[in-house]
Formats: structure tokens, C-alpha cells, sequence
């Protein structure tokens, strides 16, 4: 996978603290890991909104559909 180079900036504590478990050449790892894991819990969270939506609207759906099916079939018998 291709990498992109950024130039950021970020509070020095934060830094020397990411420094001192990762060491001097493990900033880039550790903000690799900590991007993945927060995308992955934004699309988690994301799809989690989508699929209760979906369910709220269920048996609305489900109703137009049998009302829609109906009128179908009506049409279709004359």
C-alpha cells in the first residue's frame, strides 16, 4: 500500500508520551494503529445508524407494500 507523507503537529506531551512506549521511530506506527482503530469505530457506529434506521422504518415499509401490492393486484383482476 502506497503511503502518504504529512507534516502535523500535535501537543509535545502527547508526543514524548507515544515516544517513550513506542520509541523514537514508532510515532508513525502508532498513529497508523490509532487511525485504523478509530475509522474502524466511525463505520461501525456508522452502519450500527443505518441498520436501526432501516429497522424503525420496517413496518411502515412493510405496510406500503401490501397496500401497493393491493392496488396491483386490483388492477390486474378488472
Amino acid at each position: 500500500m502506497p503511503n502518504t507523507r504529512l507534516n502535523i503537529t500535535l501537543p509535545t506531551p502527547i508526543v514524548d508520551d507515544i515516544k517513550a512506549l513506542y520509541g523514537q521511530r514508532g510515532l508513525s506506527q502508532f498513529l497508523e494503529e490509532a487511525a485504523r482503530e478509530k475509522l474502524e469505530e466511525l463505520k461501525k457506529k456508522a452502519h450500527k445508524g443505518l441498520i436501526e434506521g432501516y429497522q424503525s422504518t420496517a413496518e411502515e415499509t412493510k405496510e406500503v407494500l401490501k397496500k401497493f401490492e393491493s392496488a396491483v393486484t386490483e388492477k390486474r383482476d378488472v
